[in-house]
């Protein structure tokens, strides 16, 4: 389910207000991201939204900020921190849905004083609201990245399927080198469709030891495309799962949501709502 434009203000709108509000908090008790980055916590999530206004390109290909791995791991992180309100994370380069506490080396920060209970519970809510309406805008984009990189791969899987196949029976004699090149030339991979014409071009394949290990090393490069969807399909479904568990555990306030001030917002987000329970479904 994507936003319309004015969904789409009306939620980034109400972001920036709860990023706000959260930052000044963080900011006075020195909740901090960890894993030496000394901003407070919402800046890292944060980041994500900033990269939605900004329509970053680079944001939107595989690791970018924008990647189905990256939000997965988000929404991962909001959810702890919702249970763990005073913990550190650490974001790094690892895109995994586990989440660690991170140790703060004395000295680094000055040590602040601790949030009081109401404070405390105050976080949470804000960071229930911030999670719920960050799930819901960004869904359309882990949904995009997971359908546009699994599908090109599963085109490179077709491929070079094909492309071995004509290799096997060109190294038996029963495909003429015409149809390999013909053949090479949809690839997508620009390296490997210049390593692949120059074997063809120096007559390599006419020694069958060299077509073998070309054949076994275009079966790895297949294998290791396998585990890329696979990783690709983990990440999108844990995204799923976690965006349906924080609306489970936020229904009363996105029915407040919808009733009272904000209806482009809580109509949007009970649509997302729907949309995830349907999908849960299938």
């Amino acid at each position: 389910m994507k936003p319309s434009p004015a969904e789409q203000d009306a939620l980034v709108a109400l972001l920036t207000r709860i990023y706000l509000d959260i930052n000044v908090i963080e900011e006075e008790y020195a909740l901090l991201i960890g894993d030496h980055d000394f901003r407070p916590r919402i800046e890292y999530f944060h980041d994500a939204i900033r990269a939605f206004t900004s329509e970053d390109k680079k944001a939107r290909e595989a690791g970018g900020r924008l990647s189905i791995e990256q939000l997965a791991y988000d929404l991962s992180c909001l959810r702890y921190l919702q249970a763990m309100p005073l913990s550190s994370f650490a974001p790094g380069e690892a895109l995994s849905p586990s989440v660690e506490m991170v140790r703060v080396e004395p000295g680094l920060v000055p040590k602040a004083k601790r949030p009081d209970r109401d404070t405390r519970r105050r976080l949470v809510d804000l960071y229930q609201h911030y999670a719920v309406l960050f799930a819901a805008l960004l869904k359309p984009f882990a949904d995009n990245d997971y359908k546009e990189r699994t599908e090109a791969l599963n085109d490179g899987v077709r491929e070079l399927a094909a492309l071995i196949r004509q290799m096997e029976g060109l190294s038996k004699g029963a495909v003429a080198p015409e149809q390999v090149i013909a053949a090479v030339q949809h690839l997508e991979e620009s390296d490997l469709r210049h390593l692949i014409l120059m074997f063809l071009q120096q007559q390599k394949y006419k020694r069958r030891e060299d077509t073998k290990k070309l054949v076994k090393g275009l079966k790895k490069h297949s294998d290791g495309k396998d585990r890329d969807i696979a990783a690709i399909e983990k990440a999108h479904m844990e995204y799923v799962m976690a965006q349906l568990a924080i609306f489970e555990e936020s229904r009363d306030m996105i029915k407040k949501m919808a009733s009272q001030g904000m209806n482009v917002v809580g109509k949007f987000v009970a649509g997302a709502v729907a949309a995830a329970q349907h999908e849960r479904g299938r």
